[in-house]
């Protein structure tokens, strides 16, 4: 298997888009991605690739000793596959000198809160309805 994460490029910001509007209810827009590539200052967007295709992606952002993950998503086809755990762990080993770390996460969405979990992430609070279809969101901190 033939991992690599990298920064995500313009040429990246289709896929992930594409990819965005599959998983998730309320996707983040093209023009968010495109955003996030050229803001060098305090974003991190990375890409995960398998075998050469984009597997996944997160947006940090990070400021002040914390980050924010503020999207994390593994293609549907490339999950159970320990993906999830290999970016998350890349992304806490980038900013190791950072002191915390936030994430919202669907109230739903147990696999990744249980992998959240395997990190030391413990859940802070509950926004409700943060989502457009009224789910709530945990937020959890590590």
């Amino acid at each position: 298997m033939n991992i690599l994460i990298r920064r995500m490029q313009h040429t990246d910001v289709k896929v992930v888009f594409d990819l965005e509007t599959q998983i998730f209810s309320d996707p983040w827009t093209l023009e968010s991605f495109r955003i996030e590539v050229e803001n060098r200052h305090n974003s991190y967007p990375c890409v995960l690739l398998k075998d050469n295709v984009i597997a996944g992606y997160a947006v940090v952002w990070y400021y002040s000793g914390e980050i924010h993950i503020g999207n994390f998503a593994i293609h549907p086809e490339f999950r159970k596959q320990g993906l999830g755990k290999v970016l998350l762990e890349n992304i806490l080993n980038k900013f190791k000198d950072f002191n915390t770390a936030y994430l919202e996460v669907r109230k739903s969405n147990i696999a990744a809160i249980n992998l959240y979990k395997k990190f030391a992430f413990t859940e802070l609070y509950v926004r409700e309805k943060y989502y457009s279809n009224k789910e709530d969101a945990i937020v959890m901190c590590m």
